[in-house]
């Protein structure tokens, strides 16, 4: 038998947060996957998302010395929704935060052409070997196996961020020269 003590109520309300968002996660996953999820389609300006979302994320990097560089050539402008464009770009940039090493730098680019717009994360993390470019988007895939659920998360969130940008009429994919240098993940979504 456990005791019941601070330390115990602690662990369970801990682990029970995060079954909770695991399983709401999935849920979102599922709505996603099946075109069940409610999204609101317009012009999103993407450098705009894009400063919010770094504004919100430079306090939670500064503390591991890593800086959040902003590049983008506006107008960038996206057919989207824009609360779903802010939680894909917030998926990549806690990966990359998580991933990137004390005193790197994570850029946080946009850009379009005619036809689409672009929002991508570049880390000088440990990169990505060819194998993993489609795999860190499936269900479950951790790149290190060994690292606790707690301190690598949960593996769902690329899955989630391919899902909701398909739902949007878009794709989301990850570039990398090799292990050890570093990876690039993008959103591609229908220009405006």
């Amino acid at each position: 038998m456990i005791e019941a003590s601070d330390t115990t109520w602690r662990l369970l309300r801990a682990e029970t947060g995060r079954l909770t968002r695991l399983v709401s996660d999935l849920a979102e996953l599922w709505h996603a996957e099946s075109h069940q999820l409610p999204l609101r389609i317009e012009a999103v300006d993407l450098d705009a998302v894009a400063r919010e979302v770094v504004d919100r994320f430079g306090p939670l990097a500064s503390p591991h010395g890593i800086a959040i560089n902003l590049a983008s050539d506006p107008p960038v402008v996206a057919r989207a929704d824009r609360d779903r464009v802010a939680q894909v770009l917030a998926n990549y940039l806690s990966n990359a935060i998580r991933h990137a090493p004390s005193g790197s730098m994570v850029v946080v680019s946009a850009g379009m052409n005619e036809e689409t717009a672009t929002l991508a994360v570049t880390d000088q993390g440990p990169g990505l070997a060819a194998e993993e470019l489609e795999a860190v988007f499936e269900r479950f895939y951790r790149i290190d196996p060994a690292r606790s659920r707690a301190a690598g998360g949960s593996g769902i969130g690329p899955a989630i961020v391919r899902a909701l940008a398909e739902a949007m009429g878009g794709r989301a994919w990850a570039e990398s020269p090799g292990p050890g240098s570093g990876a690039t993940f993008r959103l591609e979504l229908p220009a405006a």
